[in-house]
């Protein structure tokens, strides 16, 4: 018997695929034989979110309609990595530009998993500085996206206020902007202080 922690796959199948989303379906046995089937898991390609920062600090937001939601969501620019691209930073730059027209310096922060349970793809978090627009964004009928400028205090309020309603571009954004050291958290209650 495995004492690793990991399952082992006893078998797989494809349940749905399209370029959207893959959904397969795993028989899994635990490290201590105890049998798991089926297992769901989701199957999306890696995603990006950019921290985009202008000369002054203001972080670049987004709105845009979310189906899921059924309404507008207050994001950061991201998206999802094109078949092929292996360069995280590379891909935050195409979405940055077709998404906003926008163009920085761009570095990679580090990465997070959307949901470990039952997502296989990762979040890469990339930090863009010296942010500007050099083009019209993409027209694409189903992004449409007006962006915005804040304070990086604005940004960071907004994430803690739930305004940000997509919880790990809220954790994308508190790496980013302490990666950039544009903002601060003060963990003293200021009751007590």
């Amino acid at each position: 018997m495995a004492t690793d922690g990991k399952w082992r796959v006893t078998a797989s199948r494809s349940i749905h695929k399209d370029r959207w989303i893959s959904l397969r379906a795993d028989d899994c046995v635990t490290d201590e034989g105890a049998v798991v089937a089926p297992y769901y898991v989701l199957d999306y390609p890696d995603w990006v979110e950019i921290i985009a920062l202008d000369a002054n600090d203001n972080v670049l937001l987004v709105k845009q309609y979310r189906h899921g939601l059924g309404g507008v969501s207050t994001e950061l620019p991201a998206g999802g990595m094109e078949p092929g691209e292996r360069d995280p930073v590379a891909a935050a730059a195409r979405e940055l530009l077709e998404e906003t027209g926008c163009a920085g310096d761009l570095t990679l922060v580090g990465e997070t998993r959307p949901n470990a349970g039952t997502h296989s793809n990762r979040t890469h978090i990339v930090l863009a500085r010296n942010v500007a627009q050099v083009s019209e964004p993409l027209d694409d009928p189903t992004e449409r996206i007006t962006r915005f400028w804040v304070p990086a205090g604005e940004a960071l309020r907004m994430a803690l206020a739930g305004e940000l309603t997509v919880g790990m571009q809220v954790a994308s954004l508190l790496r980013g902007l302490a990666q950039a050291g544009v903002a601060s958290i003060s963990l003293a209650n200021p009751a007590t202080s």
